[in-house]
């Protein structure tokens, strides 16, 4: 179990990661300077749930088009949905701080940089 901070820096990693893959398939490689994960870090080591209030403004086109695309090259950004998923699956259980101290945004970092690990079965 992750704690919640970690869980946001996560769920700003894969957002980062659908941001991109929405960029390169949709605007023709055309990746803005910042990604709206790495956008939102600030807030979020301030405020968690202020972050997540900003994400849910700002995610939904990218979730649409990650959910419908078809074709080849579309893996990573349905990958990076369904770990959306089971991040907020997992956030959703627990209580999200209104402030970070130094504990928690050295979760949230951590969160941010880690990558899955890999399941077994699909190994």
């Amino acid at each position: 179990m992750h704690t919640s901070p970690f869980l946001v820096g996560q769920m700003l990693a894969f957002t980062d990661t659908l941001h991109k893959e929405y960029c390169l398939h949709e605007r023709k490689g055309q990746v803005p300077p910042q990604l709206i994960g790495s956008a939102l870090m600030p807030t979020a080591l301030e405020n968690p749930t202020a972050s997540l209030a900003r994400l849910s403004e700002r995610i939904a086109p990218y979730q649409a088009w990650a959910n419908t695309a078809t074709g080849d090259g579309v893996g990573l950004a349905k990958w990076a949905l369904q770990q959306l998923g089971q991040v907020t699956g997992e956030l959703s259980k627990q209580t999200l701080p209104e402030h970070c101290n130094d504990m928690d945004k050295a979760q949230m970092l951590l969160g941010y940089l880690a990558r899955p690990e890999k399941d077994a079965s699909n190994s």
